[in-house]
């Protein structure tokens, strides 16, 4: 009997030597050619809207890039099919936004609004039940990096003197509706 236990630990052991590479390597194969493509994409992306990338980077099955002289964004969904270019110059603001479902993060989005105040595009870094939720933390660093490129970007591209502070008033002033009797 114990013969039997000692043959099927070794069998056992000996398969798991010999499948778990190959597992791996096969997974590791398979991003490889995701994240060839997806540069081959950005890269055909940036062509057709005479863009030269000064940043790039793959997440999950999207891909973002930035043409920092020209100011524009490249993005590219392959879960969607989607491929958009956005022109940060008709930008005025971009936020964070995490949304929460129940006690999970549901998504994680740039929204990036426009000269009229209106919310232009939606970029997603995160959708729950899609993306692999081990990778959240990295994934909200990642997007927080981003509205930080394109937030200085927008800034940079502000003329001076567009706002006006009235007396009394400070950035951080928030406004309110008076109170009604």
């Amino acid at each position: 009997m114990e013969n039997n236990l000692e043959e099927a630990l070794i069998a056992g052991g000996l398969v798991g030597l010999i499948v778990i590479p190959f597992l791996v390597i096969t997974q590791l194969s398979k991003r490889k050619k995701i994240s060839v493509a997806m540069t081959a994409k950005l890269t055909a992306l940036a062509h057709q809207s005479n863009s030269q990338l000064s940043r790039s980077e793959q997440i999950g099955a999207r891909a973002i890039a930035l043409d920092e002289n020209a100011r524009k964004i490249l993005f590219i969904d392959t879960d969607k099919n989607k491929e958009i270019m956005i022109d940060l110059t008709e930008i005025t603001a971009c936020r964070l936004l995490k949304k929460m479902d129940i006690n999970a993060v549901g998504s994680i989005v740039l929204q990036l609004i426009n000269k009229n105040g209106v919310l232009s595009y939606t970029v997603p870094f995160y959708r729950r039940f899609i993306d692999d939720e081990t990778c959240l933390p990295a994934v909200m660093k990642v997007a927080e990096k981003w509205r930080s490129l394109i937030l200085n970007l927008v800034r940079s591209q502000r003329k001076p003197g567009g706002v006006k502070l009235f007396r009394g008033l400070t950035p951080q002033t928030s406004f309110s509706r008076p109170a009604t009797q």
